[in-house]
């Protein structure tokens, strides 16, 4: 009899584990033990021909709902299922499906389906070892399937291989026992390492060779279960192999491979003494749990771009924290070819942002530190890197160079004055460009890009207001001292905005070589808040920065002076000038009359707009239509009739963003202020007084 509460009182949600419970014993089922309740078999398995056992067991397990529970079907004989207990919940499901009985039994239906149908690519991937009749253990086998079996193998083919213990990076074993197999035949017994033992039982001097052989079928019924059954897929000629192996070698290993839908897969098999009466004359053997690995195993999981970032190149200016990681992050997505370029050298204070693995000696060049990590990639190629004798990268000559040397160059420096060279000489020879700095104390990101024939050029973008200048913190804020010994001052941006940064950047930098250039030209992205237009977290949208209009002195004087003229009533008219650099100079005003004025009431006559227009047209061609204004006597923001005309102008003249300024006359000091119409309505917008357009001759320069 059960007398504890389990697994209600383990459950996250007991009550809802109740509700399930209740279900299931409405429908047959009854507690077979603590976590157990045995019920009817379900029919699609039964009349599928999975199983002939009428009972089955559902086995609760803890957290429940957040972990589904088991089914365990006796003489359940498919692909996918687990030592008789059914597979029907990927690892990542989340769907919490399971907590009703018909969410259960709905999802039996769909396996048995699946297995009715072969199952699809997913849920056939599952690993061979979890139907081995033992415990697979701690023993796991590293394998290059494609390089052990040399190609596309053909049915019935066996080959021989070679096996040695691994050791992690820094030389020690792995606390698994992992086995490297590699192509190639049997070598020396004294050649392997524990816990294989190197010495020998009397009598086995002879067999001092060990390795193991492959075999390849085209297909089998399902995984193996035992050894009996992995030896019955074999061929009448691969048995003899097989046979005379485990005669002849005291240690030896074999593998079974074939293919299903989901790929190549096998069983592995390590076998180390000879049968004996305790082993029922079979021959003791340990499952070899094998794990991927080589370039085609590792580029599977580096993301879609690889295949074609394989066939691309990127220089890096700059291997520091930043530069770096997006070394390291390119190389994982896939990159071919990495040129890095640096004269300087890590030291013990530098490991804890740079993605240099720690222990690296101290002295060492950041580049071949960085060299020496991204070769545990198999498809890169690493330039060699300079030495510091070679100079530095500061002339138009050496920054050319390197920019026609590789599809797309990084500069990572976070050198406000080399950004902009590298930009000029990028812009100048065509070639793809992109800077990567952080700011403020690592508040803020600014990814770069000069890639593009819609990119605008680093080196225009000051005064343009889609591109903000970032003005540095107080020192104290953006500096934590130096160092003894050293003349700079210690940038005091975290790792994780270091890390950000590189992320970012890498992500335009793939963007840029896949040929999708969905990313913007620029990126500004806030880490912390601190004042406008940086107060919000997050990516800097262009909606959300100041916009400036240059409004010229004698525009100015008009406006103010037509605007007292009218008192007490309003008045107002059009703008006109031309956009310079995507910034709108109201060169002109003119006053058109409204003989209905008042107080509190304006508005341009029917007509007078393009009337306005074509007149300043003849005077100057650059001339066009670009807003309205009007006075408004007291210091009055823009009105709701204000807003509808100015969005009835966007339909009438075509323009997407025009402009209303407004006048104060009666405001002493005020001056005008100014609103760009967009979709949201009326924005404000800042007012910087500027000269007249310049003459005729100098019409190409605006």
């Amino acid at each position: 009899m059960v007398t504890t509460d389990a697994p209600f009182d383990e459950a996250a949600e007991p009550e809802r584990l109740r509700r399930f419970v209740a279900e299931l014993e409405a429908d047959g089922f009854n507690r077979a033990g603590t976590w157990d309740w045995e019920g009817p078999t379900r029919r699609s398995l039964l009349e599928g021909g999975h199983t002939t056992s009428e009972r089955l067991r559902v086995i609760i397990r803890p957290s429940w709902p957040y972990l589904p529970p088991l089914l365990h079907v006796p003489g359940i004989n498919a692909w996918h299922a687990d030592q008789e207990k059914l597979c029907i919940w990927q690892a990542e499901d989340n769907s919490q499906r399971w907590a009703t009985l018909q969410g259960l039994y709905d999802r039996i239906d769909e396996w048995a389906a699946h297995a009715r149908d072969g199952f699809g690519l997913v849920e056939n991937a599952r690993n061979p070892e979890i139907y081995w009749e033992e415990d697979a253990g701690t023993v796991a086998g590293l394998v290059d399937v494609d390089e052990l079996l040399a190609g596309e193998p053909v049915d019935g083919q066996h080959g021989e291989f070679h096996f040695t213990e691994a050791v992690s990076a820094d030389g020690r074993l792995s606390p698994v026992v992992v086995y490297d197999l590699r192509p190639g035949g049997f070598s020396a017994v004294t050649e392997l390492p524990s816990p294989v033992p190197k010495q020998l039982p009397d009598g086995r001097a002879g067999h001092r060779a060990v390795g193991g052989r492959w075999f390849y079928r085209s297909s089998v019924p399902h995984p193996p279960r035992s050894f009996d059954e992995l030896r019955s897929f074999l061929t009448e000629k691969q048995r003899e192999w097989l046979d005379r192996d485990l005669r002849k070698r005291w240690i030896v290993m074999f593998g079974l491979f074939w293919h299903n839908r989901a790929g190549l897969v096998g069983t592995v098999l390590l076998a180390t003494a000879t049968p004996t009466t305790a082993t029922g004359g079979h021959r003791p053997y340990q499952l070899v749990v094998l794990r991927p690995k080589g370039r085609k195993a590792m580029l599977l999981r580096a993301g879609p771009d690889a295949p074609e970032l394989q066939g691309k190149s990127v220089s890096i200016i700059g291997v520091g924290a930043i530069g770096s990681h997006v070394a390291d992050q390119l190389d994982r997505a896939g990159i071919g070819r990495i040129r890095m370029i640096d004269y300087d050298r890590l030291w013990p204070a530098n490991l804890v942002r740079h993605a240099a693995p720690p222990g690296t000696p101290a002295g060492t060049l950041k580049t071949t530190a960085m060299k020496d990590h991204l070769g545990l990639y198999p498809w890169i190629e690493i330039d060699e890197p300079a030495e510091p004798s070679e100079g530095v990268v500061w002339t138009r000559d050496s920054i050319r160079r390197i920019l026609e040397s590789a599809d797309l160059t990084i500069d990572a420096t976070g050198h406000a004055g080399l950004a902009e060279l590298m930009g000029r000489v990028a812009h100048s020879v065509n070639r793809p460009y992109i800077s990567v700095a952080l700011f403020r104390g690592g508040q803020v990101a600014r990814i770069r890009r000069q890639a593009h024939s819609d990119d605008t050029p680093v080196v225009q973008r000051h005064h343009l207001d889609r591109y903000p200048e970032i003005p540095p913190l107080e020192e104290e804020a953006e500096y934590v001292g130096s160092e003894v010994g050293c003349l700079a001052l210690v940038h005091n941006a975290p790792p994780v905005a270091v890390v950000h940064a590189a992320a970012l950047a890498t992500e335009v930098a793939i963007d840029h070589l896949t040929g999708r250039h969905d990313q913007p030209d620029e990126i500004i992205e806030v880490f912390r808040s601190g004042e406008s237009p940086f107060e919000q977290l997050g990516r800097l949208r262009r909606e959300d920065l100041p916009f400036t209009i240059d409004l010229s002195e004698k525009a100015e004087r008009t406006l103010q002076e037509a605007a007292e003229r009218a008192l007490p009533n309003e008045t107002g008219g059009v703008l006109l000038g031309c956009v310079v650099d995507e910034r709108p100079v109201i060169s002109e005003v003119v006053e058109i009359s409204d003989p209905q004025a008042t107080p509190n009431r304006y508005s341009i006559p029917e007509g007078r707009v393009d009337e306005a227009v074509s007149d300043a047209r003849a005077r100057d061609p650059r001339l066009g239509y670009l807003g309205d204004w009007h006075s408004h006597p007291s210091k009055a923001e823009p009105s709701p009739i204000d807003l509808t005309t100015m969005l009835e102008r966007v339909q009438d003249s075509g323009i997407p963003n025009p402009i209303l300024i407004l006048v104060h006359p009666s405001v002493e000091g005020a001056g005008p202020s100014a609103f760009v119409t967009t979709g949201a309505g009326l924005r404000a917008a800042g007012v910087s007084t500027t000269g007249d357009l310049p003459t005729d001759e100098l019409a190409d320069a605006s």
